[in-house]
């Protein structure tokens, strides 16, 4: 997936029938076996609330984990290393 390009291979301009926003802000929760995620975007600088838009999206744990890499990658920046669990976490079972 990603920005449509031409054929001369750069990035587009959204038509008018595309949906399109600048990201305002994020929220997850956990949803069952899947994870929300809530994105909220605006067209243009909120005045009122109508003007943020929110949607909302159910992933599971792998495509949560797929999106956080691909962008943490586009970022130019590697996911962190998950610590190995000390003696005593690891005794304890947290």
């Amino acid at each position: 997936m990603g920005a449509k390009k031409s054929e001369t291979g750069q990035a587009t301009a959204p038509s008018a029938d595309e949906d399109f926003g600048v990201l305002l802000g994020w929220d997850s929760s956990p949803a069952g076996q899947r994870i929300m995620l809530l994105m909220q975007s605006a067209r243009k600088t909120p005045d009122q609330p109508d003007d943020v838009r929110d949607f909302r999206y159910f992933l599971t744990r792998e495509q949560a984990v797929q999106l956080g890499n691909y962008l943490y990658g586009l970022a130019g920046e590697t996911a962190p290393k998950r610590k190995s669990r000390g003696f005593l976490e690891k005794l304890i079972g947290d």
